[in-house]
């Protein structure tokens, strides 16, 4: 991509969106990727099936670099999963990632990130977003997989009418511990943002989540929402919310909410009293939970595979 269309990756690549300069993790993936993959989708092409890509990592004990950069030009759409995945390592491995995504006007585009490592993987995601105006920039992270995973996400609201939904889910077991830190950033006016986190955590997992909200004097009338939820299955999990705002303009619409609890009893009881096991209604009421997040952007075999992971969760829990 790099020899054959230089004007494009040149010009974005590691350059505005996600340059060296961002941080030590956007510093070290520049430095050290070795593959990565680049679409670029022309002006009014409208692509109806979503791309998929999958990667299996398969050597213990090495860390590999990877970059992903899509460019969606004006009145475009497209869909985009990225599934990452891997056995057991008796190693610690790295994965790292820096994902790089610009929507021009009009554009429209779904960027999933299904994350689905084994232990003793370390996961590192560096993830960027541009919208311009009129454009739609909605994005998925799943987190299921790895020892330790950490995702980085900005969206940037750089047009008139741009909008941008950033949904996350997780469900931790044993010791795994996920930390997402993300950040809504209004510049121009009439923006709008709507960030849900939800999660489960079992055994002794762990999960931390940090997310802002910075509405730039030039973005009156932003609309802007910020929600971490998260749901407790072991006495031993523990979540930390520490939901932000930084608010520069007068004429806005903004919130943000954070929960930390255990399951709803009044539900499990309800369907207990219909005839339901115990574990059968502890299995829905956490599967109702999570729900939520898929049903906002359902894409076909997304869910149902995302759904059967959770399921073999729920039964390890079970036991």
């Amino acid at each position: 991509a790099i020899e054959q269309h230089p004007d494009l990756v040149d010009n974005y690549l590691a350059t505005e969106v996600v340059p060296p300069e961002e941080g030590k993790f956007a510093a070290l993936n520049a430095a050290l990727w070795s593959d990565g993959i680049f679409l670029h989708v022309p002006a009014e092409v409208q692509l109806d099936t979503p791309i998929r890509v999958t990667r299996w990592l398969s050597e213990a004990g090495v860390a590999q670099f990877g970059r992903v950069l899509i460019l969606a030009e004006g009145a475009s759409r497209v869909s985009y999963v990225d599934e990452i995945l891997s056995d057991d390592f008796s190693e610690q491995t790295l994965a790292s990632n820096a994902v790089e995504i610009i929507a021009k006007e009009g554009a429209q585009v779904q960027y999933v990130s299904v994350q689905r490592l084994g232990r003793g993987a370390f996961y590192q995601s560096v993830q960027r977003t541009l919208a311009h105006r009129d454009a739609t920039l909605d994005t998925l992270n799943v987190a299921l997989g790895a020892s330790v995973s950490r995702v980085d996400l900005n969206a940037r609201l750089l047009g008139e009418g741009a909008n941008s939904d950033m949904l996350g889910l997780y469900f931790g077991d044993d010791d795994q511990h996920f930390d997402f830190n993300t950040s809504q950033d209004h510049i121009s006016p009439h923006t709008a943002s709507d960030l849900l986190y939800k999660g489960a955590l079992d055994s002794a997992s762990r999960a931390v989540f940090r997310g802002i909200i910075r509405v730039q004097p030039t973005a009156q009338r932003t609309d802007a929402y910020q929600t971490n939820r998260n749901l407790l299955l072991s006495g031993n999990a523990r979540a930390d919310s520490l939901p932000n705002l930084e608010i520069e303009a007068d004429d806005v619409k903004c919130s943000h909410g954070a929960t930390i609890g255990e399951l709803d009893s009044d539900a499990k009881f309800y369907l207990m009293s219909r005839g339901l096991s115990r574990i059968q209604a502890e299995r829905l009421v956490v599967l109702g939970f999570l729900g939520e997040v898929l049903s906002k952007l359902p894409l076909g075999g997304v869910v149902e595979k995302v759904t059967r992971v959770i399921e073999e969760k729920l039964s390890h829990h079970e036991q």
